[in-house]
């Protein structure tokens, strides 16, 4: 089967309903009935089952966590899963991150690889499928969650209503195809650290959600001496090659510390910008008492160390790789400090032993537990039907003999069963997922729908 002429045709009209996903500025936000996660999530979900509808689908809205698009007729169904629910974008971008503008035939915008540009390719996939004419002895969800990003609430809500798949792949990883993805964990730690010195922190903070690289923390330092702290942080940067800059304000310093987002699947491409910070006011000898026991327990167990070495936690396994940990987020308002992690941990980690280590070590530097969410690894041999399956429609498509890999992702194959990841991201290329600037390539845009058209049809063929 061939459907490279059907979705070259529907070029134009792939394009632009990307570009008016994108517009739709579907961040999570407080709910209400009927839209659990606000009015534009609900937007962006009404959008796509509209555009399906249109094209002469079946659409379903399951109390605004999720919807899907159904094509057949059979009781069996093959699931493809993808979501609109995407991450806060920041202001540091030189292009605008809701208008989907295209330059040097790319697609700009938050989303556009994570994950409404792979969702936008499945659907016309799947429209590439049914005009193909060819009955199917197998029906076809696209289903579309509100919930990826955080806690698997719209699949869980899902599941509570219909049925799983028999098989199938969601848009959350890699091509050729991911046949083991690592665990995946989200924990908070509180801590209160009262100050009573002139010399105080009166505020410190960086990231906005724990599975990106932080781009930017700052922290405010009430001090007499800001002239020295400034001359000690001029120093610091250019000896550390770190983007840091400070000013003096009344009452003291404010301390801006510069990074690069990246989705923390890929932490090692990022730079987190909250360690120079912490290491700075180490160096200096910032703070005493309580804050500074919390400013040398981060810098020794958190700081620069993305693999849990100095927390003792440096696990691995010779295929799925190493434990990593993403220092993601941290709060503090000069006394009540909160830290979130997030944690991609191998395939045979005992990961419960690791959880009562951190919790150990953080209980004893002044903290308490506050959350532990963790989603178990995903492993699939690779001669499973379902790994073959969509390694052969990879291939087809593009002639790439690559083998199937293992992924740090956390996508929705954690929480349905039988599901695989398969793509977006291809061998070598764009990983902008959670990044500022995020683009899709088109030609990568209309390649991958045509990867998608052949696995939904190899599936269903099975």
């Amino acid at each position: 089967m061939n459907f490279k002429k059907e979705i070259n045709d529907e070029r134009e009209k792939i394009i632009s309903s990307l570009q008016d996903l994108v517009k739709i500025i579907s961040i999570q936000q407080e709910g209400s009935e009927g839209m659990p996660f606000g009015k534009e999530m609900n937007d962006a979900l009404v959008y796509v089952l509209d555009l399906a509808e249109n094209m002469g689908f079946h659409v379903k809205m399951l109390d605004g966590y999720c919807g899907y698009v159904e094509y057949g007729e059979e009781d069996l169904y093959i699931g493809v899963f993808s979501h609109v629910d995407i991450c806060s974008a920041g202001d540091m971008w030189a292009v605008p991150p809701f208008e989907g503008r295209i330059i040097d035939n790319k697609i700009y915008g938050r989303g556009t690889m994570d994950n409404k540009g792979p969702l936008i390719a499945a659907l016309y996939a799947l429209k590439a499928v049914k005009e193909s004419g060819r009955k199917l002895n197998k029906k076809v969800r696209l289903i579309i969650g509100t919930d990826e990003e955080r806690y698997f609430k719209d699949m869980a809500h899902y599941l509570q209503i219909e049925k799983p798949p028999i098989a199938g792949f969601t848009l959350d990883g890699h091509f050729p195809v991911v046949y083991a993805e690592k665990g995946l964990a989200m924990l908070e730690y509180r801590g209160d650290f009262p100050q009573n010195d002139d010399e105080r922190i009166v505020y410190l903070k960086g990231g906005t959600v724990e599975n990106t690289v932080p781009g930017y923390c700052e922290a405010f330092l009430s001090t007499n001496r800001p002239e020295e702290i400034v001359t000690n942080l001029s120093k610091f940067a250019i000896e550390n090659r770190h983007n840091m800059s400070a000013r003096i304000v009344e009452n003291g310093v404010v301390i801006e510390s510069y990074g690069m987002e990246t989705h923390s699947m890929a932490l090692e491409m990022g730079i987190n910008s909250i360690c120079p910070m912490i290491s700075f006011l180490y160096r200096i000898g910032f703070g005493k008492g309580q804050v500074r026991g919390l400013i040398t327990f981060l810098n020794d167990y958190l700081g620069h160390d993305i693999y849990g070495e100095k927390l003792g936690v440096d696990y691995s396994d010779s295929f799925s790789g190493k434990l990593t940990i993403n220092f993601g987020i941290i709060e503090f308002d000069g006394e009540n400090a909160v830290i979130r992690l997030d944690i991609r941990y191998p395939v045979t980690c005992d990961f419960v032993e690791t959880l009562e280590r951190l919790k150990h070590i953080f209980d004893s530097n002044g903290f308490k537990e506050y959350e532990r969410s963790y989603w178990d690894p995903v492993y699939f041999p690779k001669e499973h039907f379902l790994i073959e399956a969509l390694l052969k429609a990879y291939r087809q498509v593009t002639k790439d003999k690559s083998e199937p890999i293992v992924s740090g992702s956390g996508s929705y194959s954690k929480v349905i069963p039988n599901v695989a990841a398969f793509g977006a991201i291809f061998p070598g290329g764009n990983q902008a997922w959670h990044r500022v600037n995020e683009y899709i390539e088109i030609d990568s845009l209309i390649k991958m729908t045509e990867i998608y058209a052949h696995a939904i049809y190899e599936l269903v063929s099975l």
